[in-house]
C-alpha cells in the first residue's frame, strides 16, 4: 500500500495530525520501507581513476586513455557465461568493488608496467599543465 492509498483509506481529519495518525503513519512507512539504495562508484573515485589511473598508464605505455580503460577493464572485469566472455562496465561497480579494481591497476601498473600510481590524496610530483 503507498501512502496514497493509506491517506485514502484512513483520512486525516480537521488537517491536523493527531499522535495516533502519526504513529499508523510511522508503522507503515516502516513496513512498507524504501528499497535499498545501492551505492555506486563516487564521483571522486570516477574522477581519480581517469585523471591519475588511466592518464599515467596511457602516457607510460602510448596508448590513449580511453585505450588503457579498456584493456584494464579487460583485464579485471572480464568473466565467462555460457561460453561467452563478457567484461562489466565500471559504472555498475559500488563503491568497494570499484576501489577493489582500482587498487588491482594501481598494482598492475606498478609490476607490469614499471608505472607509479600515486594513491588519492597522497602527496606526489605530477604536474600536469592545463591546456585552456
Amino acid at each position: 500500500m503507498t501512502f496514497a492509498e493509506y491517506s485514502n483509506k484512513h483520512p486525516l481529519k480537521k488537517y491536523a495530525y493527531i499522535r495516533n495518525d502519526v504513529q499508523k503513519i510511522r508503522k507503515h512507512a516502516f513496513l512498507s520501507g524504501t528499497p535499498e539504495k545501492k551505492e555506486t562508484r563516487s564521483q571522486k573515485q570516477n574522477r581519480y581513476y581517469w585523471g591519475v589511473i588511466c592518464k599515467l598508464t596511457s602516457d607510460h605505455t602510448g596508448f590513449t586513455p580511453e585505450e588503457m580503460h579498456q584493456i584494464l577493464a579487460e583485464k579485471f572485469l572480464s568473466y565467462d557465461k555460457k561460453g561467452s566472455s563478457f567484461v562489466l562496465s565500471t559504472t555498475k561497480l559500488k563503491t568497494g568493488e570499484f576501489e577493489g579494481y582500482m587498487e588491482d591497476c594501481r598494482r598492475f601498473a606498478a609490476m607490469e608496467l614499471q608505472c607509479d600510481c600515486p594513491l588519492p590524496n597522497e602527496p606526489n610530483n605530477f604536474y600536469y599543465k592545463v591546456k585552456k
